[in-house]
């Protein structure tokens, strides 16, 4: 039976909290592990302190085997957006296409040309705007099959003034590699979460059906084994994170949460429950 549902926070224990303009997530651990028991030997092997048993880290061939670690980037991705883009009038999302196919399947061409895009933006407008710039694999969709075609560009722009506003032939003109497009990130209260389904999950075309199908993470194995998914300027910062009492952290956060999840996690001997619960002000 999975005790772990059962389980609650009390007031004096200690939890993580992550802030993000009107988001906060609230992390608690059941135990926490307050010592790195493994000692990096070298990029093939690592050392079990607690024994001296010296183990072989496994080594993924392909980017489909390393989903996990994808997840992960996306889900660092996801604070890094709501940390810094919370719909503003200051804040732009664009999307830049690429019209040569052999740049878009090329990673390292499309951030050379990215970096020299955003000399020219910046040239332009006479500021310099700080961006969070996410590739996005292009998938030709329908049938139910994915296939693989390129990438996109999704750029996040942000203004250091009041507001921005960019005329989008004037920035079509600027980018000049393919066609853009420009939106506001207005009623959107998570941007993080949208961006990030927007980006892993693809749309499949259905026969005979008006309804429109998504598959959750389907666009996760189109991106290749070690390509850089997202850059951002240096005027982007990841989130506080900061431990406390959980009685100090509700009234901190001041609402109660929208969301809440306990898990428990096993691996061998060892066990944790984990209790996730986000809070989101624009929900009020």
């Amino acid at each position: 039976m999975d005790d772990s549902k059962d389980f609650s926070i009390h007031p004096d224990d200690f939890v993580t909290v992550t802030l993000m303009n009107d988001i906060y997530e609230v992390q608690y651990l059941q135990k926490s592990n307050r010592q790195n028991n493994i000692l990096k030997i070298d990029s093939d092997r690592y050392v079990i302190k607690s024994t001296g048993e010296i183990k072989y880290y496994e080594h993924t061939e392909t980017r489909n085997q390393s989903e996990n670690s994808i997840k992960q980037t996306m889900k660092k991705l996801r604070y890094l957006i709501n940390a810094n883009f919370s719909g503003r009038k200051n804040e732009l999302w664009a999307t830049l296409t690429f019209k040569d196919t052999i740049i878009a399947k090329q990673p390292s061409l499309i951030y050379k040309e990215f970096n020299k895009f955003i000399k020219r933006l910046n040239y332009k407008y006479k500021e310099k705007l700080d961006y969070i710039a996410i590739l996005e694999p292009h998938g030709i969709e329908g049938n139910d099959i994915i296939k693989w075609h390129g990438f996109h560009l999704h750029l996040l722009l942000k203004s250091s003034s009041s507001s921005l506003y960019l005329p989008y032939q004037e920035f079509e003109s600027i980018w000049g590699l393919g066609m853009c497009r420009i939106e506001r990130l207005k009623n959107i209260d998570n941007i993080g979460a949208y961006l990030s389904a927007y980006l892993t999950n693809a749309e499949l075309s259905e026969e005979n059906s008006s309804k429109k199908k998504y598959v959750k993470g389907s666009r996760l194995w189109l991106y290749p084994k070690g390509v850089r998914i997202y850059r951002k300027s240096k005027g982007i910062h990841y989130p506080k994170r900061i431990k406390m009492p959980y009685h100090s952290a509700k009234k901190l956060i001041g609402i109660e949460p929208h969301y809440t999840k306990t898990y428990k996690i096993e691996n061998g001997d060892f066990e944790n429950i984990v209790i996730f619960e986000q809070y989101n002000k624009k929900r009020r």
